[in-house]
């Protein structure tokens, strides 16, 4: 989808379901779109509301391939695609030449925890780079990281390539929460009238918000397969050595016990009680203090 302005202004592109079963960013786009009137807009807005059809329709988050009895590729570790690649390699190719490459001065690029697994309203954000901090803190988030970036994701493709992005992560997967749709379209907004493309006030905004800004990241992940119970919840304050999850085995004995390997704020959380061995049982948001991870580590 496409807005253009009556007046010349930034282009801001907005993406979703780059993983076909992260789905919320779906919903902010298509608000963008309800609300925006041209005829006052300064630039354009440009909206891919299903980057990957091939994952949307198998109902997962990956891009399926069919070839020599089928495989999948992470969609967002293929950016910005080959030209005569694979069908995921194509599609990032096509997507980044003929879409969005010169016609995009900032972007956002929105996403969800995967399934079994749940966020906050998160943000990636690589603060090398000054535009995009302040991009990052226009969003009323509960917490940002800090965040060099992740070769071959559509963030650092155009990071690398001096266009402004952030990787916004809008909760669960595979549904609609409005609470956090509603907060993302706020930083949308923000964005724009920061930028300039359309007349009005800054909403709620990080400073606004309290975000929880951190360095660095810590996954605790199940040792052994088992059934699972998380004793926290995202958002919550921890500290190192407080119990975090156990696992019992089918008769209900304990089995493992986890604990918190820092002081910092729970960022995601497995939600799925079934976990197989290496699942994400609980992943801590914290600050390393050490120089070389101030702006991400």
């Amino acid at each position: 989808m496409v807005a253009k302005g009556a007046q010349l202004g930034p282009k801001l592109g907005l993406q979703a379901a780059v993983h076909g079963d992260e789905l919320n960013g779906t919903r902010v786009i298509q608000q963008v779109f309800e609300q925006l009137d041209p005829a006052e807009l300064k630039g354009s807005v440009i909206g891919a509301v299903g980057a990957n059809p091939s994952g949307m329709l198998a109902n997962n988050r990956n891009w399926q391939l069919a070839n020599d009895g089928g495989d999948m590729v992470d969609f967002n570790r293929v950016w910005p695609g080959k030209e005569k690649g694979n069908a995921a390699e194509q599609q990032a190719w096509l997507l980044w030449n003929n879409l969005w490459a010169g016609n995009a001065t900032l972007f956002v690029d929105m996403h969800t925890q995967s399934r079994g697994t749940e966020y906050p309203l998160f943000i990636y954000a690589d603060y090398r780079n000054p535009q995009v901090k302040q991009m990052a803190e226009l969003f009323p988030a509960d917490q940002i990281k800090a965040d060099p970036g992740e070769k071959g994701s559509v963030e650092t493709t155009f990071v690398e390539n001096k266009i402004p992005a952030i990787t916004l992560e809008i909760g669960k997967p595979k549904l609609y929460q409005p609470e956090l749709i509603a907060r993302s379209l706020t930083g949308v907004r923000n964005l724009m009238v920061q930028q300039g493309m359309t007349a009005g006030t800054l909403g709620t905004t990080a400073k606004e918000q309290k975000t929880f800004i951190g360095n660095e990241m810590s996954s605790i992940r199940a040792e052994v397969g088992g059934f699972s119970e998380v004793l926290v919840k995202v958002g919550d304050t921890v500290v190192k050595g407080q119990k975090v999850a156990v696992q019992r085995n089918a008769f209900g004995d304990t089995i493992r016990e986890y604990t918190a390997t820092h002081d910092g704020r729970v960022l995601a959380i497995g939600n799925d009680p079934l976990r197989e061995p290496r699942a994400l049982l609980v992943r801590i948001l914290f600050n390393n203090p050490e120089p070389q991870c101030a702006d991400g580590c």
